[in-house]
């Protein structure tokens, strides 16, 4: 559990930052972002790449817990943002960041009961 507590902590403050980096925007200004706003871009790319390693490096246990979130997806993602980014599609790529990175985020501090990401 110990190696998951970290990966755990490690999820949660990579959604936390990145649904801050999201936070305010419409799914236009999204799409615009690679030209418009290339720092928030990147970040959002850096977050999905940490959030996609550090679900690779927990327990199958662990992910059997929690059915609900889609465990090989969100690692397959993060193998889309680093091997292909050139061909991420940002209209695909904003409701995993909206609906479904939010119910990571419950499910990750719910599990360890947390609290707030570190500073």
């Amino acid at each position: 559990m110990d190696n998951d507590a970290d990966r755990i902590r490690d999820i949660a403050d990579a959604v936390t930052d990145l649904l801050g980096f999201v936070a305010g925007l419409s799914e236009e200004t999204f799409e615009a972002l690679p030209v418009a706003d290339r720092r928030t871009f990147r970040a959002v790319k850096n977050a999905v790449s940490e959030i996609g390693e550090a679900v690779k490096a927990l327990s199958p246990g662990f992910c059997a817990r929690h059915p609900g979130i889609d465990w090989r997806g969100i690692a397959g993602l993060r193998d889309i943002v680093v091997h292909r980014y050139f061909a991420v599609d940002l209209l695909r790529l904003w409701p995993v960041l909206t609906d479904e990175f939010p119910a990571l985020l419950t499910a990750v501090t719910r599990e360890l009961d947390i609290g707030p990401p570190r500073p």
